[in-house]
This record gives structure tokens, C-alpha cells and sequence, in this order.
């Protein structure tokens, strides 16, 4: 336990993707890249195999990479399912000498153009996203949902760049659909936050109503927060913190999700002052059961404003918060002020064995534990 949370508190670069949004498999571009060959063929014949495979004979339409004399040649795959003769397959191959190919996927006719698209991208960057943003909308689910995880491997800066491009209306109707998977509905949170307005911070509520009325809706509750403190700035934060951070009786899963909002705010985005967030974060400290989830946040940033009150939870837990202790006891560490070095004492008097195995935790680190993050916004 004491060498996991050392870790969170040491950990490395932050990932650029998106933090609200995790792709659903490796990217069509993610395949190419590793394949020798992908095509487009269509299923001339089927015949059953054991375990609910099917044997079918494809005959390639279209070669996206690969030999171009692969075009008109006929495959042998096992396909896993009915299958329907005439339907289109997308197809991946791998070796030099005898290609085998991966688990066909059924696609649309139209995704041909889709496929080749792909072959002129940049790798990475605004201009590769706005490829991708049209294509949220094809009535091909594979065509959509391999858009989807590009923007999901996509950081919040280059989602920014697109603000222009995005599509208002669609997006918040996208966002109070009930029929749109949440993992949509975070990537529509994320676009909101580009391109709504501060009226639009009111759509969290909305959502939160929507939920009450249908067990079955998830918000997406940690980009929703995020998006409504990118349109509200501070007279939104000061709404999440009251009713989500202070507040005791607060569903943990929520409580959660705002915590994440306000992370990401304070280490990817520049709309609230840095010193503000931390300022929220630090009202979870009056909730032992969930304190230890913010006392790395408050050690990565530098807030030394809470020593007394984190020796007071290591000293007042109990088994119910107890894991508290060995990030109260890395807080202290890492904090260079001598009360906070007092205040170690204290509580290596009160519970030596504890200390001595947060400390031991540590024994890997050289330096203070921090994660990279953005300059504060000025005056934070």
C-alpha cells in the first residue's frame, strides 16, 4: 500500500490524451502502422466452422497499403459469427513472406475513403484531428468509433485548436441524448468546453436532472464538472466545491469525479488560478474518508497551507480512513517548511511503525515528488 501511493505521488509525464476520454482499441492509423498489408474485401461465400466460426472466401476490392497486386485476390479467413455473403470486410495483414491476417471487421462500402485518408494524415497535431471531427457523425459505427479513439490518444490542446470547427447545437444535443454512450458524452464535455458559452455551464444541471429521472444516464460526471468550470470559471468552481468537495454527504462517485475535474484544471488548463483550485481541493480535508485522494494533488502543487490539519487526520484516523496515514506522512516529507518537519515528529512519536513504512516507501526517490505541470496562471 505505502509504495503504491508513493508512486502516485512521484509519478511521471502526464499522458498528453485526453483525460476525460480512453479509447475503445487501438486506432485504425495504430494498425496500418504495424501491418504490411490492409484491404477491403468483400465475402463471396460462407461456410460454418466449429466454436461459432465461420470460413469465408473474400475477394479484396480495394488495397489501402500494402502490394497493389493483392486487388482481385481472394482470402481464406475465419470470421467469428454469422456472416452474410456481399458483406464488406476491413482487413489487416502481417509478415513478409506469408501475410496472416487479423480478425476481419464488417465495415460499410463507403469506408473506402475513410481508409485512404488515413494514408495522407500528419501524425499528429490540430490538422490530423480535423480529419477525424466529420467523421463522428458516419453512419458507419466502426468509421465513428475509430474517429472517436483519435480523439480520445488527442491532448486537450489540439482538441482547443478545432474550436472554431465545432458544431455547438450538435454537441450539447449529443451530450443530453440518452442513447449516446458516456464515453461520447465526455469527448462532447471536452468539446463544450471550446466552444459554449457561460450560459452553458447550466447544462451540468440539466444532466444531473436527466440522471435523477433515469438511473440508466451517466453524465460523464468528471468532464461535465470540468466543461461547467471552463464556461463558469470561479463562480462555478465555488458551486462544485460547496456542493461536491465540502459537502459531507456528497455521493463519493461524484466527489470523485470533481476531484479529477479540479486535477485536471490545475495541471492541463489555465482557467482558474492554480492556488484557487487548491483551495477547493483542501475543503476534502474535512472528509477523512476521502482526504488521502487529494494530499498528492496538495503535495505536486506546492500548498503547504494544510500541515496542521493532515498530521490532525494522521493522528485522528481510523480504520476507516487509515490509509490516510501514509500520504499524510509523504506530505510532511516532501514539504521543506520546518513545521512540517515538526509536525513529522510528532507523529513518529504517536505511531513510529506507520512513519517508518511511508518513509521506507520513499527510499527509491531522490528529490521531491512532483508531476510536471504548467506554469500557475499569473497571480496564482
Amino acid at each position: 500500500m505505502f509504495l503504491v501511493l508513493s508512486l502516485v505521488f512521484r509519478a511521471g509525464t502526464l499522458a498528453p490524451a485526453c483525460p476525460f476520454c480512453s479509447a475503445l482499441a487501438p486506432t485504425v492509423s495504430d494498425d496500418m502502422e504495424d501491418a504490411t498489408a490492409a484491404v477491403m474485401a468483400r465475402c463471396e461465400s460462407v461456410s460454418a466452422e466449429e466454436d461459432g466460426f465461420s470460413f469465408c472466401r473474400m475477394q479484396v476490392t480495394d488495397v489501402v497499403k500494402g502490394d497493389p497486386r493483392l486487388a482481385n485476390s481472394v482470402l481464406e479467413v475465419s470470421v467469428l459469427g454469422d456472416v452474410s455473403p456481399g458483406g464488406v470486410f476491413w482487413l489487416v495483414g502481417y509478415g513478409e513472406t506469408s501475410l496472416q491476417w487479423a480478425s476481419p471487421e464488417e465495415v460499410s462500402a463507403q469506408a473506402v475513403s475513410y481508409f485512404r485518408g488515413l494514408t495522407r494524415l500528419p501524425d499528429a497535431g490540430p490538422r490530423r484531428l480535423e480529419y477525424f471531427l466529420k467523421f463522428l457523425r458516419h453512419g458507419d459505427p466502426f468509421v465513428a468509433t475509430d474517429a472517436y479513439n483519435e480523439f480520445a490518444e488527442a491532448s486537450l490542446a489540439d482538441i482547443a485548436e478545432l474550436r472554431d470547427q465545432l458544431d455547438r447545437q450538435w454537441i450539447v444535443d449529443q451530450i443530453l441524448d440518452p442513447t449516446i454512450p458516456v464515453h461520447r458524452r465526455r469527448l462532447c464535455w471536452t468539446f463544450l468546453s471550446q466552444c459554449g458559452t457561460a450560459a452553458d455551464a447550466g447544462l451540468l444541471d440539466v444532466s444531473l436532472r436527466h440522471r435523477t429521472a433515469d438511473a440508466d444516464f451517466d453524465p460523464g460526471m468528471d468532464a461535465a464538472i470540468a466543461c461547467c468550470i471552463s464556461l463558469g470559471g470561479e463562480t462555478a468552481l465555488s458551486r462544485i466545491e460547496q456542493k461536491y468537495m465540502a459537502n459531507p454527504d456528497a455521493p463519493y462517485s461524484d466527489s470523485f469525479a470533481a476531484i479529477n475535474a479540479i486535477r485536471v484544471h490545475g495541471t492541463e488548463l489555465d482557467v482558474v488560478p492554480r492556488q484557487r483550485l487548491s483551495a477547493s481541493l483542501r475543503h476534502v480535508l474535512s472528509r477523512p474518508k476521502l482526504a488521502d485522494v487529494v494530499i498528492p494533488d496538495l503535495a505536486r502543487w506546492k500548498d503547504w497551507s494544510a500541515i496542521e490539519r493532515i498530521a490532525e487526520l494522521f493522528a485522528t484516523s481510523t480504520e476507516d480512513n487509515r490509509i490516510v496515514q501514509p500520504a499524510a506522512v509523504l506530505y510532511l516529507k516532501t514539504c521543506p517548511l520546518p513545521a512540517a518537519a515538526e509536525a513529522l515528529e510528532r507523529l513518529r512519536a504517536l505511531d513510529p511503525k506507520t512513519v517508518q513504512a511511508a518513509e521506507s516507501s520513499m527510499m527509491f526517490y531522490r528529490g521531491l515528488p512532483a508531476v510536471p505541470v504548467p506554469p500557475p496562471v499569473q497571480g496564482s
